[in-house]
């Protein structure tokens, strides 16, 4: 983009652009010719004639119509004594003489409203009649722009013949109104009508300012008169931009950079856009910035991509107010940024207080994305660019081996301070020789959790170091987040898969419930997911269903299982239930669950679970066919009750 100052003189025409300055000398446009050389000729007549002609052409009409009234008698008795041909020819006359007087006043009217060559009749609408004439808006009538009534007319052209000005004065600025009738609804819509949503006119045209309010088209558009295409003083004008100055680095002895240089004032704007995007639009961006090559030289490493701002450089550089590129720190908390820093822990609390208004003793520019979970990271970062400098944050360390050098300045057991506690931390204190002997091991694997931030597990407010949550619930919570999707054994070795004694509660109508003990293997249930049995929230525990065993063993109780498996010889108190008068082979729902019962079937196996010295007695056949005369399935029937009435 180019400013374009139009010098006086023939048609001297000087280019500003980003330090080029370009000169063509261009004809100007002709003035109009015919009438309007009649009408430049009797209009720039010495003062005192067109005065004087005019005050002699009032009274000679005053005269001629005193004359023709004094007579008008005469005039109308020698009217009426004339024959009727000779009135007729009279009357046509009359009528010839009207019509051309309307038919010249109403030329003469169209030329001084529609002609364009009536207003170059003023000597001093020469240079602003050429400079409209070789402008885009060639084409149109000068009243298309120039409205106003005839009172205000007349009143134009009595002040320039009493005061014969030398250039014309300040007057009524056309407004904006006039320039939308064409600009965005009119003929020129076609062509024109992405101004009313580029940024900069948005911007000017939208605000609701009170320093914007008055702003017009011709604003800019129209600083000198005809002049459309803003020039490099446009914006700087009186009641605009007139005070700002770049004041930044080299920058500042730069004159001949246009504004638009930086500011994308023609950019376009979705229509739907909000005031401030338009308004953000202008601020300038890196394409802009880094069109420069003294900034392509400075930023030659830096990468855009990874800017976390994913801002415009104007948003915290800004050359009209920062004399060094330093300044643009200050901006950082500004309201439309990281103004709610204080409301961060990380930044109040104990260790980083003394420090919060600092940004870049952390944030490096242009990479100010600081990962707040790596301490150790950061610390580092900032000891090596304030090498040999006052501030040296700590750096962690091995807490083994801090735990031994406590331990041997205070006398205590490794690791435990007078409180009873870590030193460093609110934790327990790890195992080791209550005596004080040599340091123990770090208690907790610092080494398997690198991945993870410091912030993680650990406070950094006032409470500096201190877990951020209660153990064991805490590491659960985390290492059980999904636990259909995590392979437990990465955790879970299977040397520590140790057989575990399950408790399985056996209740008997009118009896105390009973329980007894059964053992249960991880190696046997390799097929089945952990998370299967595991299902309590975070502590993955077993449910009550899943320790009694009956989630998944709901079939033990069907033919050819061993009963004895789980029931074992519980004692005199179960024969004594099972014996006579009692009859242990029948009716077995009376006492029993009759769920359990319906799937029981007697085969040896049941029947060996009463009668186990009896294994090896036909160890072939079934019980029931010589005991019961009937087949297992034939006599099942009789270990449940018959219904009622039947």
């Amino acid at each position: 983009m180019v400013g374009l100052n139009v010098w006086p003189g023939p048609a001297d025409v000087s280019v500003h652009g980003a330090g080029v300055v370009q000169h063509a000398v261009v004809g100007p446009p002709p003035l109009p010719g015919g009438v309007a050389t009649v009408l430049r000729f009797l209009f720039n007549l010495p003062q005192w004639f067109q005065i004087a002609g005019f005050i002699v052409g009032v009274l000679v009409a005053i005269a001629v119509l005193a004359l023709l009234w004094s007579y008008r008698r005469a005039i109308g008795s020698w009217i009426t004594t004339r024959r009727r041909q000779v009135q007729l020819a009279l009357g046509a006359l009359v009528t010839v003489f009207l019509l051309g007087s309307a038919v010249v006043g109403a030329a003469g009217y169209h030329y001084v409203e529609h002609e364009n060559a009536f207003c170059t009749g003023c000597h001093i609408m020469a240079r602003p009649f050429q400079r409209f004439a070789g402008s885009k808006h060639d084409s149109l009538e000068c009243h298309t722009c120039h409205q106003q009534s005839m009172f205000a007319n007349m009143r134009q052209l009595y002040l320039w013949v009493a005061e014969r000005p030398q250039e014309i004065g300040p007057h009524a600025k056309v407004p904006t109104r006039v320039c939308a009738r064409c600009h965005e609804q009119g003929a020129a819509k076609e062509t024109w009508q992405r101004i009313a949503s580029t940024a900069g006119h948005r911007t000017h045209l939208q605000s609701d300012s009170s320093a914007l309010r008055g702003v017009q088209c011709v604003t800019c558009h129209g600083y000198q008169v005809h002049r459309f295409v803003p020039v490099d003083s446009t914006c700087a004008q009186a009641g605009c931009h007139v005070t700002v100055q770049i004041k930044l680095a080299k920058m500042r002895d730069q004159t001949d950079l246009h504004c638009i240089l930086c500011h994308q004032f023609t950019a376009e704007v979705p229509a739907l856009a909000a005031y401030d995007s338009a308004r953000g639009t202008l601020v300038p961006g890196m394409k802009q910035c880094l069109g420069c090559h003294e900034m392509r030289a400075v930023l030659a490493e830096f990468d855009p991509a990874k800017d976390p701002h994913r801002g415009q450089c104007g948003d915290c550089h800004n050359p009209h107010t920062q004399a060094t590129p330093a300044e643009a720190a200050l901006t950082c908390a500004s309201a439309k940024c990281h103004a709610d820093w204080r409301s961060d822990p990380f930044h109040i609390g104990t260790n980083h207080r003394a420090v919060n208004e600092k940004c870049t003793l952390c944030h490096e520019p242009h990479h100010a994305k600081v990962d707040p979970s790596d301490c150790a990271g950061c610390h580092a970062a900032v000891r090596a660019r304030r090498a040999g400098k006052h501030l040296t944050p700590p750096l962690p360390f091995d807490t083994a081996a801090a735990l031994h050098r406590v331990a041997l300045r205070s006398g205590l057991s490794p690791g435990l301070g007078p409180a009873g506690h870590g030193p460093f931390f609110a934790d327990p204190p790890p195992e080791g020789d209550p005596s004080g002997g040599a340091a123990a091991a770090d208690s907790f694997p610092h080494d398997r959790h690198k991945s993870l931030a410091c912030i993680t597990c650990h406070k950094s407010n006032a409470a500096h170091g201190e877990l951020t949550f209660d153990r064991p619930r805490g590491c659960q919570i985390c290492h059980h987040q999904a636990p259909q999707a995590t392979d437990c054994s990465t955790c879970h070795q299977a040397s520590e898969l140790a057989p575990e004694s399950v408790s399985v509660r056996v209740q008997v109508a009118g009896q105390t419930a009973h329980e007894h003990r059964a053992l249960f293997l991880h190696a046997t249930h390799t097929s089945v997911k952990c998370a299967t049995c595991h299902t309590t929230p975070a502590t993955l525990d077993p449910a009550p269903l899943v320790l009694a065993c009956a989630a998944c063993h709901d079939d033990h109780h069907t033919a050819g299982r061993r009963c004895d498996a789980c029931h074992t010889d519980a004692g005199p108190d179960i024969r004594a239930a099972h014996a006579p008068p009692i009859d242990a082979h029948t009716n077995c729902d009376a006492c029993h669950t009759p769920t359990i019962v319906a799937h029981l079937v007697p085969d040896r196996e049941l029947c060996l679970a009463c009668h186990p010295a009896q294994r090896d007695h036909h160890p072939d056949r079934e019980c029931t066919p010589c005991h019961f005369q009937a087949s297992p399935d034939a006599f099942a029937q009789h270990l449940r009750r018959a219904p009622a009435g039947s």
